[in-house]
């Protein structure tokens, strides 16, 4: 029978690597169920302001921290095709319900604040609007 024991180094090493591994799933973990918690804060603002109907066709989704400012959480769903789509946005202490309309040509996001179904249809209105005088324009 061949009793082979493991030096303390061995032990010592296999320890932290299983300390590791298990803070890692930990860690993931937790991420998960923050991330999970915040999209649901994005749907119950969606239901809120836009109505059951309209935001139950959004599919939200959050955005990594390490894409953001430091102190901003986010999470976003297109409108239709987009390119605009609306954002629920923490910044500090501050929440925001925003629509972000893309401008191609000059690289500039518009946002505006949503406060309800018909005040995003007004600025989905105007932004057609201001796209096909555009494009009579060009």
């Amino acid at each position: 029978m061949n009793d082979t024991k493991l030096s303390i180094t061995d032990l010592a090493t296999t320890a932290f690597a299983e300390q590791m591994e298990s803070a890692e799933r930990q860690g993931d973990e937790m991420f998960t169920r923050h991330r999970d918690e915040f999209l649901t804060y994005a749907r119950g603002m969606s239901r809120r302001v836009l109505g059951m109907e309209a935001a139950d066709q959004l599919d939200w989704t959050y955005t990594g921290t390490m894409h953001l400012p430091e102190g901003v959480e986010q999470a976003t769903a297109w409108i239709d095709e987009g390119p605009a789509y609306l954002r629920y946005r923490i910044v500090e202490d501050q929440t925001a319900f925003e629509l972000v309309q893309p401008c191609g040509t000059c690289g500039n996001d518009q946002i505006d604040t949503v406060i309800g179904l018909a005040a995003l249809g007004g600025l989905l209105d105007v932004a057609t609007w201001k796209a096909a005088e555009k494009a009579v324009i060009a």
